[in-house]
């Protein structure tokens, strides 16, 4: 009735055909987006390392203008800028105001320095209750001592 047999392939096996078909056909696209992913990531992960790159590049700069601060390093400084931080974190004094609730004012995270100019520094303060902002010029004697003076200053 339906044809001779042996001519055509059974309806079974058109299913499992066409089925297969149809998972070769996802697994393609699957493997096709596995590439441009990993092409992408590659991509990616060379955009980063270059970001990192200027990012170091702008660390590791100097902050003296026009130079590679190597007047900074015969007076005894040889990364400016961190130096600038470490040494004020150990000057409280220059904080014009006094801490509250037994709080005592101090520049106690490294992030909150901020060198802005070969001259300049910007900090926040704060004792743990209250805090604020100065900003400070500094000088380097040649045998490296770092000398602040206090331009202005605030309270949040």
């Amino acid at each position: 009735m339906g044809g001779v047999k042996g001519a055509g392939f059974s309806r079974e096996r058109r299913v499992w055909m066409v089925l297969t078909a149809a998972l070769l056909a996802v697994l393609g696209m699957v493997l096709f987006q596995y590439v441009r992913c990993g092409e992408k990531l590659a991509a990616t992960k060379r955009a980063g390392e270059a970001l990192q790159a200027k990012l170091d590049a702008l660390q590791n700069r100097s902050i003296v203008p026009g130079g590679d601060g190597g007047e900074l390093q015969k007076k005894g400084l040889s990364r400016l800028e961190e130096a600038l931080t470490t040494d004020l974190m150990g000057h409280r004094e220059l904080i014009p105001y006094e801490g509250v609730m037994g709080g005592t004012m101090g520049f106690y995270s490294k992030e909150n320095i901020h060198v802005l100019t070969a001259r300049w520094v910007l900090a926040s303060f704060e004792d743990g209750h209250i805090g604020g902002h100065m900003l400070l010029e500094y000088a380097v004697s040649p045998g490296g001592e770092i000398r602040w003076k206090v331009i202005s200053a605030y309270l949040d």
